[in-house]
């Protein structure tokens, strides 16, 4: 599973983040236990909304036989109007 333009302890001036990234396109995804649906080519994304300060971000990726990948990132929020 592979995450594109976002990584861990990144920090971002919004309140919201888009989590895209790539996996095997029969893989099980969830972003802090919300199942995200897989492309046929394996690619899925989520608008991520974030709280002021550290987030922590879980993703499982998972497939039919039982494997799984478990990721975590960190992403600070520094809203453009907290000075």
């Amino acid at each position: 599973m592979d995450f594109e333009g976002i990584g861990n302890e990144s920090v971002v001036r919004s309140d919201r983040v888009l989590l895209h990234g790539v996996t095997s396109p029969d893989a099980i995804v969830s972003v802090n236990g919300v199942i995200l649906e897989v492309q046929p080519d394996g690619t899925f994304e989520l608008t991520l909304p974030l709280d002021p300060g550290p987030n922590i971000v879980d993703i499982v990726a998972s497939d039919l036989e039982g494997n799984s990948i478990n990721s975590s990132l960190a992403i600070i929020s520094i809203p453009e109007d907290s000075g």
